[in-house]
């Protein structure tokens, strides 16, 4: 299942989900292949594994052997993307990154050096917000015996193109829209005055 000494990791240790539901906004479920019981459809099989405070939720894509299969996250508000290639490479990238949607958001519709742009900005918001997260990440990274992930945001970036593609639909069968945005980071009011 999945990877299934990751997942069981997570899905077993108190701590773990503590730390993932408060810092990172990620709550493992029970693995769910009924998306009758959400609000989408997709072109191929979906195993939803945790979802988020708003309803969105984070699903292994296709039908191969689940340790391959790319997750994608779907939101209550209609967009979508493939944020990894795998389920490990997901969870090393939301360690690093845990403004990862933001990250999306400050993108310029899926450019590279606009995401590294707004990441030192996202960073010091994320460390003001939650002090602790620093603490966290190492934690996690201890407990769950993973690497750290050397470059998140171009990983991400890599994910979000990869194959296969996917489609995701409302149940009336209208097209989600990508995470990525059209923002930028100029965009932002509270950071214009930090740049040089």
């Amino acid at each position: 299942m999945i990877n299934i000494s990751l997942y069981q990791k997570m899905n077993s240790n108190a701590e773990i989900k503590n730390i993932l539901s408060n810092y990172y906004d990620f709550d493992i479920v029970e693995p769910n292949s009924h998306t009758e019981d959400f609000y989408f459809k997709a072109n191929d099989k979906v195993t939803v594994v945790a979802q988020d405070g708003s309803g969105g939720v984070y699903a292994l894509y296709g039908s191969g052997e689940d340790v391959d299969l790319p997750v994608v996250f779907i939101s209550s508000e209609g967009e979508f993307g493939k944020v990894g290639r795998n389920f490990e490479e997901f969870i090393g990238i939301m360690i690093a990154c845990p403004y990862w949607r933001d990250l999306l958001k400050f993108s310029g519709n899926g450019k590279l050096l606009e995401m590294l742009k707004s990441q030192p900005f996202l960073e010091d918001e994320v460390l003001e917000d939650f002090p602790g997260i620093d603490a966290a990440e190492k934690k996690l990274i201890s407990l769950l015996n993973i690497s750290v992930v050397p470059k998140p945001v171009e990983m991400l970036y890599e994910s979000m193109f990869s194959e296969p593609q996917i489609v995701i639909t409302s149940l009336e069968g209208e097209k989600f829209d990508s995470l990525f945005n059209s923002f930028v980071a100029n965009d932002n009011p509270l950071w214009k005055n930090k740049f040089q």
